[in-house]
């Protein structure tokens, strides 16, 4: 059958993500994907990417070195700047870009990397870009950093430190402090890509270096605005040097199109009820306690954290696809999927909204009890 057939086959999505979610024509109680707040559908959201949409269409067709700027683009990084209290922010079309946008800023100020063997995909990318010697060290492991640090490093280099704030696939949060630990004799540089950290982990949702009460001037990060903030989009938020860099440094900035205008006003409305609705993170939280409960009472181990990712094996990829079909026959959809840092079977995976009701996060776990 060509390839097309079968995709019109499996359509995929047919509404925004949500707790509730059409897929494939069918209606599904969902715990999949990276929507933790519901903003992709909020009617606030939505009312600013239309606006934007019939003000500036869809995009200003030239990169921001030229006259790609325009009004929308400005305030999105305003607010960024506001919400995570630097100097200075700056967006690009794809979060995937961010940390090896971040790479390139930074390029002067380091000469060696050391990246956790596990990381994000886009972390190896933007790694192996840059031109640097790269050094992997074992997942979440200090002492082995500290180790390939003492053998690898030559004397006088400054090492950068490159790793998942949150890592995807198990929600397992890097061990920044003690990292921060390991390099510091070295002077040492950290770059976290924390797309699944920002607006979500932290007293004020800033992040992973929130969460641990971090700050240092060689602290660094690069976010996404397309999953906590509901809108499309990779941004750097840092000091003022920084920035400059991207801007007069990196192919990202001087020649790629940006962001597409109505979704860098929707990502803008977007951080703007994060930001006045605090009581949405701390929905979420509560969700994922009652989430991580349930499932740990049914003898799978969880990570004990605020990160609303559950995933777990259950020996073979054939039961674990098994369990998912099963879930999807009665009306719960969850991801079985081989992504970074999953062993080769694969990981039954599940992800929690604030928009989730106890009653369907209690529904999910009595299933997973029966099917199990």
């Amino acid at each position: 059958m060509p390839a097309w057939k079968k995709s019109r086959k499996n359509a995929g999505m047919g509404s925004p993500p949500g707790p509730v979610t059409v897929i494939d024509g069918k209606r599904y109680l969902y715990f999949g994907g990276t929507g933790y707040f519901g903003l992709h559908s909020h009617p606030a959201v939505v009312r600013a990417g239309v606006k934007a949409l019939q003000k500036y269409g869809t995009h200003s067709a030239t990169s921001r070195s030229g006259f790609g700027n325009n009004p929308v683009l400005l305030n999105l990084e305003q607010k960024l700047r506001s919400f995570f209290r630097e100097e200075e922010a700056i967006t690009f079309a794809s979060g995937y870009l961010g940390i090896l946008v971040l790479a390139q800023a930074l390029v002067s100020q380091y000469e060696a990397i050391f990246m956790d063997e596990a990381a994000h995909f886009c972390v190896h990318d933007a790694a192996g870009a840059t031109g640097k010697p790269v050094f992997a060290f074992k997942h979440r492991n200090p002492d082995d950093l500290h180790r390939a640090l003492r053998t690898k490093l030559k004397r006088g280099q400054r090492p950068l430190l490159l790793s998942d704030g949150v890592f995807p696939t198990f929600g397992r949060i890097a061990p920044v402090q003690d990292y921060a630990r390991v390099m510091e004799p070295y002077d040492g540089l950290i770059g976290l890509d924390d797309a699944h950290g920002v607006g979500i982990l932290g007293p004020n949702g800033r992040g992973t270096y929130d969460h641990f009460g971090l700050k240092s001037a060689n602290f660094y990060f690069a976010g996404t605005l397309s999953k906590a903030f509901g809108g499309h989009g990779g941004f750097i938020a840092g000091p003022r040097k920084c920035i400059a860099n991207v801007r007069s440094r990196t192919g990202t900035f001087i020649g790629s199109t940006p962001i597409p205008t109505p979704l860098a006003a929707a990502s803008t409305r977007a951080i703007e009820i994060l930001r006045l609705h605090p009581g949405m993170r701390a929905r979420l939280k509560r969700n994922v306690t009652l989430a991580k409960k349930g499932v740990k009472a049914l003898g799978i181990s969880v990570e004990d954290t605020p990160v609303p990712i559950i995933a777990w094996t259950l020996g073979s990829g054939k039961r674990m696809a098994g369990v998912q079909r099963e879930l999807m026959k009665r009306g719960i959809a969850i991801a079985y999927l081989k992504y970074a840092g999953a062993p080769a079977e694969g990981v039954l995976r599940v992800t929690i909204f604030s928009t989730h009701t106890a009653a369907q996060i209690r529904r999910l776990v009595e299933h997973l009890a029966r099917i199990l």
